[in-house]
């Protein structure tokens, strides 16, 4: 009985402490300025507040400054306070309200791509912006509960009833802000998914597809380049490099026509494409163009010894190799002017497109190879010129070499020039030029009625 007794007077004794200990709490919440809470969203309502307060302090303070133009004294009075309520208004900051800080918290649906698909960028920032505005609604929630607390314990003080219904009124924004990101975030979830049935899984099924199309064209180059060495060896692998065009534009209009499912909007792209390329691949283009251009005309063959006129220069070789961009030659012996007789032998690289360009003079293509080469003697104006043509005659037809023999007159009219004009192969001129020339200086000089001036080898 004693034990119960103790007990009792100390659960009395703990209940009355509590009740005074809260009591003591709330005493103080209540004298406490309810302004001066740290919250955010009654930080912001105080200050838009006291913005707008001052504003209307400073307007009626500037009418009656209107009206009291007579009276100096209360003119002064007013143009102090003028000043002091300006200085007030710089303390606030003028577009911060409630609106301006639920402006963060609205997002925009992406176009879910690969990278979005599988990193998730898109859901991560939308559960960042829900997580920061759940936050932020608490606080709301916080603010409102508190001003509702101290009005009801205290209806007379610094909260009144238009502040409680501005911050019930401004909670529906909050609100619908919140539901209608749910609703993105909905929408989202449903987008990723689309993109897997709608978009992913054709992105496969087309890498799979190229990547099997590759494959298999590989395998078919191998073998065609085995039948090629086998049954074409002059080509030169022309052949092939053709078909890699062909596969690589053939592979290039299936992508493009499997992402494409508009026709005119197919079109309009590729016009476009064309039109950009062009513009941007403009040498490239030009040096494919004439690689098809040169396989299809024969107009070059691999083993053509070509000369390339390059305005007042030109090279001479022999082409070694034709790629999709470039002619490869191994540059010979210039015999177009027996002054300059060189052996060079630089490998010299021709775009293409030079075949549309600049002039070509293609050795090869003539039956044989056969060129024509000028040698030149000077005589005396006192000769037999029949003489001199039986002596050609006769040296040409034991070399068997067809020519054409003219006669003219020197520059300064002092000489008579003979021109032996004939035909031999383009590899052998050099050495055709220095026998024939030997041979018909030979024959003059063993005549002694044939009397020559000067004897040249001419370009």
């Amino acid at each position: 009985m004693i034990r119960f007794f103790y007990a009792f007077i100390i659960f009395v004794s703990v209940a009355l402490g509590d009740d005074a200990e809260t009591n003591a709490t709330l005493s103080t919440e209540v004298s406490k300025n309810i302004w001066d809470n740290k919250n955010i969203w009654i930080k912001t309502y105080v200050n838009n507040k006291n913005y707008y307060t001052t504003i209307n302090n400073i307007v009626k303070i500037e009418q009656k400054i209107k009206y009291s133009q007579k009276k100096p004294e209360t003119l002064e009075k007013l143009n102090r306070r003028l000043e002091l309520q300006k200085s007030k208004l710089s303390l606030y900051e003028r577009n911060k309200s409630f609106e301006t800080l639920l402006a963060p918290y609205k997002f925009e649906l992406p176009t879910i791509t690969a990278y979005d698909y599988f990193d998730k960028t898109s859901q991560q920032k939308l559960s960042r912006v829900l997580d920061r505005l759940i936050f932020m609604k608490n606080e709301f929630n916080k603010a409102n509960s508190l001003l509702n607390s101290y009005y009801k314990k205290n209806p007379k003080g610094s909260v009144d009833i238009e502040d409680i219904q501005y911050f019930e009124d401004f909670s529906e924004n909050i609100n619908k802000t919140y539901t209608n990101l749910m609703e993105l975030k909905t929408e989202l979830d449903k987008r990723y998914a689309e993109y897997y049935q709608e978009k992913l899984q054709k992105h496969i099924i087309t890498l799979v597809i190229v990547i099997a199309l590759f494959i298999l064209y590989k395998i078919l180059l191998f073998i065609y380049k085995i039948i090629e060495k086998q049954f074409y060896p002059d080509s030169h692998g022309i052949y092939s490099k053709v078909l890699s065009i062909i596969f690589y534009m053939g592979l290039f209009l299936y992508i493009v026509v499997r992402y494409m499912e508009d026709f005119i909007y197919i079109i309009t792209f590729l016009s476009v494409v064309a039109a950009a390329l062009t513009i941007a691949l403009r040498e490239i283009i030009l040096n494919l163009v004439a690689a098809i251009y040169i396989f299809f005309s024969n107009m070059l063959r691999v083993g053509d010894r070509v000369m390339v006129q390059f305005e007042t220069k030109h090279t001479i070789g022999d082409i070694t190799d034709i790629s999709l961009m470039k002619l490869k030659l191994n540059e010979i012996e210039d015999y177009t002017n027996v002054k300059e007789v060189k052996s060079v032998g630089r490998t010299i690289y021709i775009p293409n497109s030079y075949v549309f360009t600049k002039v070509f003079y293609n050795y090869s293509r003539k039956k044989n190879g056969i060129v024509n080469d000028l040698i030149e003697f000077e005589f005396a104006t006192e000769n037999d010129f029949e003489k001199i043509r039986e002596t050609v005659k006769t040296v040409m037809e034991e070399l068997k070499y067809e020519y054409k023999l003219t006669f003219t007159l020197n520059t300064l009219k002092t000489g008579v020039v003979g021109l032996i004009s004939y035909q031999t192969n383009y590899k052998e001129i050099l050495e055709s030029r220095g026998r024939v020339s030997i041979e018909l200086l030979k024959a003059f000089n063993a005549d002694e009625s044939i009397k020559l001036k000067a004897s040249k080898a001419s370009s």
